[in-house]
């Protein structure tokens, strides 16, 4: 009988266990860069929209409508209005699910993006997508300038 010793399928399985331990940190890093792109196509897509307007709250209710028609993968998102700003509406995306969790929101009517952090992970994903401006506050939490 042929077949494999204990110590060939030993070595197979470290061999598949550290290149896994090498891919999966890589893997997750794109799906969440490819959220952040989907996420900033709508936004933009928004801004051109909203920025200026001054709309009804039945306007704003239809708004996010579509908004939970969008079919974001573990986003849902919201047109809020925040006070001291003129026109005051602002976009709020907010990560649902495990991993790294935070909100993607508009700041000066639209003109920027921010990534809040809601845990330790989304900490980490917010202050590698930071640009050189730092961290902010918004609402009252800390936020990091993403765009």
């Amino acid at each position: 009988m042929k077949g494999y010793t204990l110590l060939e399928v030993l070595v197979v399985v470290l061999i598949i266990g550290i290149l896994s331990a090498v891919a999966l940190p890589y893997y997750f890093n794109a799906v969440e860069n490819a959220r952040l792109t989907e996420l900033r196509l709508l936004w933009g897509r928004g801004k051109n929209y909203l920025a200026g307007k001054n709309f009804s709250s039945s306007d704003l209710e239809k708004i996010n409508e579509q908004l939970q028609k969008a079919k974001l993968n573990d986003f849902t998102a919201e047109i809020v209005c925040r006070e001291g700003n003129t026109p005051c509406w602002e976009v709020v995306f907010t990560r649902q699910g495990g991993g790294a969790q935070y909100q993607i929101t508009s700041v000066d009517n639209f003109k920027q993006l921010t990534c809040v952090p809601t845990n330790a992970r989304g900490k980490s994903f917010c202050k590698s997508r930071a640009t050189s401006d730092g961290e902010i506050t918004v609402d009252g939490k800390e936020a990091y300038l993403i765009h």
